[in-house]
């Protein structure tokens, strides 16, 4: 169980043995941002599936959501705590989907609190079969105490690889990890700016919105991306023509702890007109460049020619075209064009 808190592949056989030790018919983790959005949910069980696959739709109005902020860490709650007989009666998130999904009882706690969002896991089954017995309780609750060093461990794991991955872009960068419905995960402080002067803007729902039909069809599209993987690059502009920005969106390995979501990205806005230099440790590291190719990919990407290469290296074309076919090897491209591409990746503000 502990194994499948950390790991995807693992959870589901660690979700069905918590059915098997618990009693319980339907088992759920689940992770809920601040504005009470899905983050990441994997359930096993009896579980009507077809019909859980609208859980988001029914969160904001569900009485648990109301207790995450307040709910003390580890401790076990109830239904019976939160609705009384005539609220599930009226309710559209039970008589429409906890009840027909055949998990109308329910016993969960909080695992942890992360920056921006809670994890917690459940137990559950039909509403007409009442409320767990004091055995089944004791159970799952030596669970969520075993459960709860090793969560919140991964918790401050997670949280140290996101701020490492900000970090790698510079104090300067406008950047943002955020998942595939676009809420942010967390951001640099110069994107917050951004969100701040109103140049990008949340939703109700708390994801990111940019306030044009066309700008949000591309940044779905690019978190969309090709066969499930988040990639794309578009511009927008606001206010006037000196607030264009190109966004950069690039995936990243999934940074929350289980479930099958995937699909996180980073998303850079870069200034138009702001001056670029490329990062040539990072040029090195990626593609194992020598300092002449470094050289050459500076000048390439600053718009130079082949022949202005090299009389800025005093070197003969030749020399400089055997860099170029070293550098498009090394790079699996195969014109100058794609090199500027891959190129642009590696390129941020420069400041004096």
């Amino acid at each position: 169980m502990l194994e499948g808190m950390s790991d995807s592949e693992s959870l589901p056989a660690a979700l069905e043995w918590l059915t098997e030790y618990c009693g319980a018919g339907t088992v759920q983790m689940i992770a809920v941002s601040d504005e009470n959005l899905i983050l990441d949910s994997a359930i096993f069980g009896s579980v009507d599936l077809e019909l859980f696959s609208k859980e988001a739709d029914y969160l904001a109005e569900n009485p648990r959501t109301k207790v995450f902020d307040i709910m003390p860490t580890g401790r076990i709650f109830h239904d019976a705590d939160l609705v009384d007989a005539e609220t599930v009666r009226n309710l559209p998130v039970y008589q429409e989907f906890l009840i027909p999904a055949r998990i109308g009882q329910f016993s969960g706690a909080i695992l942890s609190r992360g920056e921006g969002h809670i994890v917690g896991l459940a137990i559950a089954r039909p509403y007409e079969d009442g409320p767990f017995e004091t055995d089944v309780i004791e159970r799952f609750a030596s669970i969520v105490q075993s459960a709860l060093p090793v969560v919140q461990l991964a918790e401050q794991i997670v949280d140290t690889r996101a701020s490492s991955l900000l970090d790698l872009f510079g104090p300067q960068a406008h950047v943002a990890i955020l998942d595939r419905e676009g809420v942010l995960l967390r951001y640099s402080e110069h994107f917050e700016n951004l969100l701040s002067a109103g140049l990008i803007r949340r939703d109700h729902f708390g994801r990111l919105d940019m306030l044009s039909d066309e700008v949000n069809f591309a940044l779905a599209a690019a978190l969309r991306g090709t066969n499930g993987l988040a990639g794309g690059r578009f511009s927008f502009t606001r206010l006037r023509p000196e607030r264009t920005f190109i966004c950069t969106v690039t995936p990243v390995p999934a940074l929350k702890n289980f479930g099958g979501r995937s699909g996180h990205a980073i998303l850079v806005l870069d200034p138009l007109l702001a001056p670029k230099r490329l990062d040539r440790h990072l040029l090195r590291q990626a593609f194992i460049l020598t300092d002449a190719e470094c050289d050459v990919c500076e000048r390439l990407y600053a718009g130079d020619t082949l022949a202005e290469i090299a009389v800025g290296r005093e070197v003969a074309i030749s020399t400089v075209k055997s860099l170029l076919k070293s550098i498009l090897m090394k790079t699996g491209t195969r014109r100058q064009a794609e090199i500027i591409i891959k190129l642009s990746r590696f390129a941020f503000d420069y400041h004096d």
